[in-house]
């Protein structure tokens, strides 16, 4: 556009330059001579005028198809420019994503160190708690020692008093024993009948190998812990040990049991004969007893 001014001005300028050439040759003679000139000029310019009006167009066209590839390659870019924005807008979703991502595993890793110190102190509080319970297990542990050392004194001391309360009962027995021994004597002097001593009624220090109850002893079964019974009658009964007592079942032989421990209530043997296994509820008795009641 700046071009096509310019030509146009250029034109105009000559036209006007030219009348007023031909204006002042007319009034300068020779006139004729000096317009010839000038027309000639006028002619060279005019022919020098299209040929750069040619020239112009020339470049004119030359720009236009400049512009029209500028064009299409700004179309392009463009183009290109509109694909950088989707990528562009993409990136920045993805962007948004890592940073959400980023955000999430933040929150993540500090919720982690949060239990991760919590876990520490727990830790901690569990050591020392640890700390403490080993000490209280070594103090526990001396005191049980010490219990120990105690309750075995204790338990010497029970096996004495024990031996010495068997010995009193054996005593009792004895004692019991003789008094029933001269209670019959003078009941059977008080009705004129003469009776033999028993043997060694005078040997009070002597324990049989296999005792027999002054009176008849009946009872029943406690307790069965495989071959060894417990019955429901003991010392003060005049039970003792080494007595041998009778075990049946209705009438029914079940074995003979051997009295091993004696407690005042109570007292413990082993089966040394069976022909069934003893249970509880099973009636005992002693040899007498067993004579008695067979007449």
């Amino acid at each position: 556009m700046l071009t096509k001014v310019f030509v146009v001005l250029l034109v105009l300028l000559s036209i006007t330059f030219t009348v007023m050439t031909i204006s002042i040759v007319a009034q300068i003679p020779p006139w004729r001579t000096t317009a010839e000139k000038y027309a000639e000029h006028a002619r060279v310019a005019d022919t020098n005028l299209r040929n750069l009006i040619a020239a112009n167009a020339a470049e004119l066209a030359t720009a236009r198809d400049a512009v029209r590839a500028h064009l299409e390659r700004s179309g392009a870019l463009e183009t290109q420019l509109r694909t950088a924005r989707i990528e562009a807008a993409e990136l920045q979703s993805d962007l948004a994503k890592a940073d959400s991502e980023r955000s999430s595993t933040e929150a993540m890793n500090r919720g982690l160190l949060s239990q991760l110190q919590m876990a520490e102190t727990a830790r901690a509080q569990y050591r020392k708690q640890r700390d403490e319970l080993s000490h209280q297990n070594i103090d526990l542990q001396r005191r049980n020692i010490d219990l120990h050392d105690s309750v075995a004194g204790q338990a010497a001391q029970i096996v004495v008093i024990q031996e010495q309360k068997r010995q009193f009962e054996q005593q009792i027995n004895i004692l019991r024993q003789e008094n029933e021994k001269l209670s019959e004597e003078a009941w059977r002097t008080s009705a004129g009948m003469m009776m033999e001593e028993p043997a060694g009624a005078a040997m009070q220090d002597v324990t049989a190998l296999s005792p027999v109850a002054a009176r008849v002893i009946k009872g029943a079964v406690v307790e069965v812990d495989g071959n060894i019974v417990t019955i429901s009658v003991g010392s003060a009964d005049g039970v003792r040990e080494n007595m041998v007592f009778v075990i049946y079942r209705d009438q029914h032989y079940v074995g003979d049991l051997r009295i091993s421990l004696v407690d005042p209530n109570e007292s413990a043997g082993r089966l040394v004969r069976s022909t069934f296994t003893p249970r509880p509820g099973d009636q005992v008795t002693d040899a007498r007893g067993l004579r008695t009641s067979r007449g």
